[in-house]
């Protein structure tokens, strides 16, 4: 899988049930994560992998009818984006 996720996210949190290796994710904006290969009810909830989980309800408990993997309000954690010696980040100021 390309691009990012919502496992890249700040405001996403994730954990890993020890008995099923499933994860199951969280976001602090308000969305609902599931994989949407799956439409059964718990199940869609759980993931073998993070990067599976995508918002598919807003926070307004409508469907999310999303184009791409994270929602618009996605924001990148600053130490997982790749720094360019001596190069400005746009995003977060000075590089490292």
């Amino acid at each position: 899988m390309s691009g990012y996720h919502c496992s890249d996210c700040i405001f996403a949190s994730f954990t890993q049930n020890e008995h099923t290796g499933l994860y199951q994710g969280a976001c602090a904006r308000g969305y609902t994560l599931a994989d949407p290969h799956v439409s059964k009810r718990p199940d869609m909830f759980f993931c073998d992998h993070k990067e599976g989980l995508v918002p598919v309800i807003d926070p307004y408990g409508k469907e999310y009818l999303r184009t791409k993997n994270v929602c618009e309000r996605f924001q990148p954690d600053e130490q997982d984006i790749p720094q360019r010696k001596g190069r400005r980040d746009p995003l977060f100021g000075q590089g490292r």
